[in-house]
């Protein structure tokens, strides 16, 4: 761990805070790695998404967030031109902005959507006890969809290696993927094998389950909930039910 002003961020998150925005990726100007949404040190259990939103750090215009809108801390906010900043102070600003997303200005649009899920399993990423995590820490412009099929390998590539080692060293025990994509990303690169367990609203929304570790439950559905033409909340409650069922099975 590396200790700093009234808290420790663990080293290997530091390691990951301190890398430079890969160039000529189409990483967003001016942004800064999201190691999580919430705290992951405290949540047990997360969400999973391909990468930060352009949204969290960029205005309508294309513009750097600033001052109140800010969500996120941004090279701007820190004051430095390097992404890849050794200071303790920078690095602390970092980890901190990631643990208070929910307490400063979250996208509600996006997140309210799974936290009808998270309350169905008694969790919330208001209260903390669940966060949010991505398979690439990079918020891109344009977004992850419109990125050249080459770009993405590379960012999966890259940062693969820092969730792998979060799910392996935090004490996160259910795992939730949003969508069939998310789903066949996890299989790939992190190399478990999840199952359908189940059949829902005339086969339309299926479930699916795996055992990463031990301690790691993974649950899925292959519809995406914010993205999917015509996803009710009727379904929405029906996918919470049956990861409270699984969960608590």
């Amino acid at each position: 761990m590396t200790a700093l002003s009234g808290f420790a961020v663990p080293a290997y998150i530091a390691t990951r805070i301190k890398q430079v925005s890969p160039a000529g990726l189409r990483v967003v100007h001016g942004s800064t790695p999201v190691v999580a949404f919430g705290d992951v040190r405290r949540a047990s259990v997360a969400t999973l998404g391909w990468n930060p939103s352009k949204l969290e750090f960029l205005d309508s215009s294309g513009r750097l967030l600033d001052g109140e809108a800010r969500r996120l801390e941004t090279t701007t906010s820190l004051k430095f031109n390097n992404a890849s900043s050794e200071s303790p102070e920078v690095v602390e600003r970092v980890f901190d902005g990631c643990n208070k997303y929910f307490q400063r200005r979250p996208y509600r649009r996006w997140f309210d959507v799974l936290e009808k899920v998270l309350k169905q399993i008694g969790s919330s990423y208001y209260d903390g006890s669940a966060c949010h995590l991505d398979l690439v820490q990079w918020a891109t412009d344009p977004v992850w969809s419109a990125l050249e099929p080459a770009v993405r390998e590379t960012l999966l590539k890259s940062d693969i290696p820092f969730l792998r080692q979060q799910l392996a060293q935090e004490n996160v025990r259910l795992l939730l993927l949003n969508g069939a994509g998310i789903m066949q990303a996890y299989e790939a690169h992190l190399g478990v094998r999840l199952e359908q367990v189940s059949l829902q609203n005339g086969n339309r929304v299926r479930i699916f389950r795996g055992r990463a570790t031990a301690k790691l439950l993974v649950i899925g559905w292959n519809i995406n909930l914010q993205s999917s033409f015509g996803v009710s909340n009727s379904e929405i409650a029906m996918i919470g039910t049956q990861v409270s069922r699984i969960a608590n099975g």
